[in-house]
């Protein structure tokens, strides 16, 4: 079935917030009422998010792999076959039986809890529990709480195909208190499987995770992923990075605030910028200097510039900011935003709200926004 409900999985959710959007559709999970008076303004408690996951009641954990070639030819095999009968009927209905030369030490099995193993990777894989995904959107929460003083509510939580999947949904609210910040009323769904569908990933999305469907929707696929944690050797290391990423896109915010206002502060007139500095921006950004030839590449050139200027006469950058070194910021962002697509130096695409949340003003080669980054360098170059 389409919502992957089964078995073993338990689902918890909050009807009636702006970003539960059909909510229990499937009727298979335990609601709370966004509102209500026992419904607190954090969502979902910790407890409850730690007792679905199974935390400190069940784990994720390996078991080893069994070679039932390895016992006599004339063992009895469900009271009335030998091994080697049973091998020939399993192949008949369709069962890969290895051959008896097959390796298997290479090998081990992963299993939720008292459920039997279902997946059989190498041993290079490392298991993650559902413990730390729930500890990813606590340091979210805190995060919001500490830098912004606003509360971010955990509106769904739940496990998937016999627990083979497991996600926590934390709503960011369309509060004044995130004001500048486009990721405002999204859900950042954080997810991960215990059968290779997908590493541990966090996504921003209009929707929380209620269903396989929403799973599929907002942590697979194309689903533009700010945090993603393979299941590999150094997958410690990585959720330290993952832990850091997390409490950034919110902690950003104080540091934002102080570096608008020093940028409202710097004048940068439209002429100077558009005929001075947005070259030299360009130039630096992308490592090649303007052609002087008529042809595609001055063309993408001009083209990029007539864009830039557009946007810093356009709705998004206010009238009243234009002549600003902050204006200018807002016509690259606003490009980098609306005309190209944002990713990490590794190809995986961004959510262009995360971007700007996490990493507005933040100097870095892959934050998605080269010209925004080469344009604050820029400036605090001709500050020194």
């Amino acid at each position: 079935m389409a919502h992957e409900i089964t078995g073993t999985d338990r689902v918890v959710l909050i009807e009636g917030h702006p970003l539960s959007g059909m909510g229990n559709w499937h009727g298979l999970a335990d609601t709370w009422k966004w509102g209500e008076p026992e419904t607190p303004d954090s969502g979902l408690t910790h407890t409850i998010v730690e007792e679905v996951l199974g935390v400190g009641k069940w784990s994720v954990h390996e078991t080893p792999l069994a070679d039932a070639r390895l016992v006599a030819d004339d063992t009895v095999f469900v009271g009335k076959h030998s091994l080697q009968d049973a091998i020939i009927e399993c192949r008949e209905n369709g069962l890969l039986v290895l051959d008896g030369n097959a390796v298997l030490e290479a090998h081990k099995g992963v299993a939720c809890g008292l459920n039997p193993p279902h997946y059989f990777p190498t041993k290079a894989y490392t298991v993650v529990q559902n413990e730390e995904l729930a500890e990813l959107a606590y340091i979210f929460q805190e995060a919001a709480q500490q830098e912004r003083g606003i509360t971010l509510p955990i509106l769904s939580v739940g496990t998937l195909r016999d627990r083979r999947l497991a996600f926590v949904s934390v709503g960011i609210p369309d509060d004044n208190a995130l004001d500048g910040l486009p990721a405002r009323g999204y859900s950042m769904n954080l997810g991960t499987s215990h059968d290779g569908t997908t590493a541990l990933v966090g996504c921003l999305a209009p929707y929380i995770v209620v269903c396989g469907n929403t799973f599929r929707a907002s942590l697979l696929s194309n689903a533009p992923q700010e945090v993603r944690i393979k299941h590999t050797a150094n997958m410690a290391d990585n959720m330290s990075v993952a832990r850091m990423v997390m409490r950034d896109m919110v902690g950003a915010a104080t540091e934002t605030d102080a570096a608008i206002a020093r940028l409202l502060d710097t004048v940068a007139t439209a002429d100077h910028f558009f005929h001075v500095d947005l070259d030299k921006v360009v130039e630096a950004a992308y490592g090649n200097e303007k052609p002087t030839d008529e042809g595609r590449g001055l063309t993408v050139w001009e083209n990029r510039h007539d864009a830039i200027v557009d946007e810093y006469y356009s709705d998004h950058v206010p009238a009243d900011h234009r002549g600003t070194a902050w204006a200018a910021l807002m016509s690259l962002q606003g490009y980098e935003q609306h005309h190209r697509i944002q990713r990490r130096s590794n190809g995986v695409k961004r959510h262009p709200a995360a971007v700007t949340m996490q990493r507005t003003l933040a100097v870095g080669a892959d934050n998605g926004y080269p010209l925004a980054t080469a344009y604050i360098k820029h400036l605090d170059e001709a500050a020194a």
